[in-house]
């Protein structure tokens, strides 16, 4: 296989030689942005003519700009820019994408080179914007004349049949796989679809609050960490009458979330075509039952599900500081996690979380699954872990070490440690079978926190 993709990558070299693709200049490239600037999207958007010039600018000066050095710029925000908080540079960043690709569409579509501007990064590519095909078919026929192509060709075709052989006569569980590659013999995920019921992904939604500014004579949406949920709306409001909140009806996605479904959702859809996605504020016990259910989200957003969750020997507290705790039998902590958090204004933050992974058995044949934490910090890293199946398989590996095989539901608690997105440490920390009669003795409405 690796021989086959080194011939492909000969032939693909050889004919971009061949086809002589220039690469454009510092001055083709500003021609290149001045027309795109010059196109209806664009004449009368001044922010995203800016925020479009500024990338061109520093990508061609060798200097890729950061998120807070684009708000700064940009934006006009201070030093203290919060990213975590503030998404304001995405927010702007996915529409200047958006213009771009309708410019194409439009407009520039018979433009040479397009301006592109990779996912999770903030500078400009130029790509070529078609090849003429008739022409490359020309040359292709031509560079076979050459004997040196003809032999990789047909070492390619010989590799290839090969590799097709092996695949044929080989299972599905043997055949080569990709790093997001799952079948159903999976040793986490497997069991989790053979029930065949619909899959209902739940996102934890974060509480919003709208706040009256006597100063605007408006309503503005304003997020509270320490209000999560109605009884904590009422419980500020008994200290602060004065204050002009009221519960919004509008919630809010976590950071991180749209990763995270783009994680789980091809290895779901891989098993089950049945599949809804809930927010945790508006779900209920009766959408639960004859439902696999997989809940992704911080603690404080468990909402009703955590009547379930309490059921496990995992509790966790906000304040004064955010802790978890394993308990036993009898509700005593036998151990205790302390979360570390960076300051808000600090840049660069090195964080310490804590992510759990819960797999364990409904109320009648159902699954459950929950990739839960404080932060999205974690939470990214465990389904990272789940989609990926080198990850995975450091996982089992880490489960046997502790557990001899992996059993069909079980805890795993993980510490975290990353600065600002990007984790760059993941360890096991706590590791628990859970039963297969989990719910048989007690309804999970009888269940209490401590």
């Amino acid at each position: 296989m690796a021989f086959a993709f080194g011939c492909v990558c000969s032939i693909f070299q050889f004919m971009g030689e061949q086809n002589n693709v220039n690469i454009p200049s510092k001055n083709e490239i500003k021609s290149i942005v001045n027309a795109v600037l010059q196109s209806k999207d664009f004449k009368d958007s001044p922010i995203y003519s800016n925020l479009l010039s500024y990338l061109t600018q520093s990508t061609l000066s060798k200097r890729i700009p950061k998120e807070i050095t684009i708000a700064i710029d940009i934006f006009g925000k201070d030093s203290g820019f919060n990213s975590n908080k503030d998404s304001t540079v995405r927010h702007h960043i996915l529409i200047l994408r958006n213009k771009l690709d309708n410019y194409y569409r439009n407009e520039g579509k018979e433009d040479k080179f397009r301006l592109v501007i990779p996912k999770g990064h903030y500078e400009i590519q130029i790509i070529p914007s078609k090849i003429e095909h008739p022409k490359i078919l020309d040359r292709i026929i031509s560079s076979l004349k050459r004997w040196e192509v003809v032999v990789i060709v047909i070492l390619l075709f010989i590799n290839l049949f090969v590799i097709f052989r092996q695949t044929s006569v080989n299972s599905l569980s043997s055949a080569p796989q990709t790093p997001y590659f799952v079948d159903s013999q999976d040793k986490i995920w497997g069991s989790f679809f053979k029930n065949g019921y619909p899959v209902s992904v739940i996102l934890g939604d974060d509480f919003w609050l709208d706040e009256y500014s006597p100063e605007f004579k408006r309503y503005r949406q304003v997020r509270d960490w320490k209000i999560s949920s109605e009884n904590d709306l009422s419980n500020f409001l008994i200290k602060h009458p004065k204050a002009n909140l009221v519960k919004s009806e509008i919630t809010g996605i976590p950071f991180g979330a749209a990763d995270n479904l783009v994680d789980i959702l091809h290895i779901v859809y891989h098993f089950q075509n049945d599949v809804s996605l809930s927010m945790s504020s508006l779900l209920s016990l009766d959408k639960i039952r004859d439902h696999n259910i997989i809940y992704i989200g911080e603690f404080r957003n468990l909402q009703i599900l955590n009547k379930i969750f309490y059921k496990t020997p995992i509790r966790y507290q906000y304040f004064p500081d955010e802790r978890l705790f394993i308990v036993d039998e009898k509700s005593n902590v036998i151990d205790t996690f302390l979360r570390v958090e960076a300051p808000y204004e600090q840049q660069n933050k090195y964080n310490v979380d804590y992510s759990l992974l819960i797999k364990m058995p409904g109320f009648s044949k159902e699954n459950f699954m929950f990739i839960v934490g404080f932060g999205y910090g974690g939470r990214l890293e465990r389904t990272k872990m789940l989609a990926n199946s080198a990850l995975r398989m450091k996982f089992i590996e880490d489960i046997n070490k502790i557990n001899k095989s992996v059993p069909e539901y079980f805890i795993a608690l993980f510490e975290v440690k990353s600065i600002e997105r990007t984790g760059f440490t993941n360890e096991l920390k706590y590791f628990k079978e859970i039963p297969g009669n989990f719910f048989s003795e007690s309804s999970p409405d009888s269940s209490k926190k401590d």
